[in-house]
């Protein structure tokens, strides 16, 4: 009975200091600024607006207190009133996306897992991921170099062609993959650009890709997002002839893609901590 009371007095005591060294570990003089940051990281997938009286109770401020610190996210073009007192983020903050994407180096995490994916299948293995409007392989490896296959480290590829791109273009933001397609696809009838979106609409909800002779004639290639913290930042792919894929090897390599892009994030997490 003494050694648990002791033990229970450690805990305690051990978990009064963590408290105490978190609050020492805090800036001090800019409560104001944590309270704005605060408000701002309360928006999520999850909850993509919020109310002035959610922001009030959350953070136990007044009514008028929360409209301030609101104001002046809209005065910086971080929220915008979508109705009377709901606000939700404003594009404005998909460029700290980007930038938070771009940190990301998938080649380091990627280059071990397509290497291994080449020894296991003895087809191409690549990473690839956006930039802009295009889709570049920041990761490649092909056994057979004979085959006329486009995939090369620093390639560009347009993202409405492809597995891999595909992918990455069903990720992108509304707007700019309706603008996207409106360029590429202007010339085609609407049937086959409503056809086209509901493919992508699958694609995104998948997480995965297929492509037969979209990019390179004769090739076969299947594509699974990179998803770090609900954002896919990247692809892995294997390609390979379609004469030598069959369909049951071609489930076999989808799972075997989607396992390998578990382990890219996996990689990516590691590096993150």
């Amino acid at each position: 009975m003494q050694s648990t009371s002791t033990q229970g007095n450690t805990t305690q005591g051990n978990t009064t200091q963590g408290a105490g060294a978190a609050a020492q570990n805090k800036t001090k003089g800019v409560d104001s600024a944590r309270r704005v940051l605060q408000i701002l990281l309360q928006f999520g997938e999850s909850k993509p607006e919020v109310t002035i009286e959610e922001v009030a109770a959350q953070h136990n401020i007044s009514i008028p207190s929360a409209y301030r610190y609101i104001a002046l996210l809209r005065e910086l073009y971080l929220v915008e009133e979508r109705n009377r007192g709901t606000y939700v983020l404003s594009p404005q903050v998909l460029r700290l996306t980007a930038a938070a994407e771009a940190s990301i180096d998938v080649a380091a995490a990627a280059q071990p897992v397509v290497d291994r994916l080449v020894a296991q299948t003895g087809e191409t293995a690549l990473a690839m991921r956006r930039i802009g409007d295009s889709a570049v392989c920041v990761v490649s490896s092909q056994p057979d170099l004979t085959l006329g296959i486009s995939f090369r480290p620093g390639h560009l590829m347009p993202l409405h062609r492809g597995a891999g791109p595909k992918v990455l273009l069903a990720s992108m933001p509304r707007s700019r993959r309706e603008s996207y397609l409106s360029r590429v696809m202007h010339e085609s009838s609407p049937a086959r650009i409503d056809g086209f979106r509901d493919e992508l609409r699958a694609i995104a909800k998948a997480g995965l890709a297929i492509s037969d002779s979209e990019v390179d004639d004769g090739i076969w290639a299947v594509a699974a997002a990179v998803n770090v913290e609900n954002t896919v930042v990247a692809t892995i792919s294997i390609a390979g002839p379609s004469f030598r894929i069959g369909e049951a090897r071609r489930e076999e390599l989808v799972a075997t893609v989607q396992a390998a892009a578990r382990e890219v994030e996996a990689a990516i997490r590691r590096e993150e901590a």
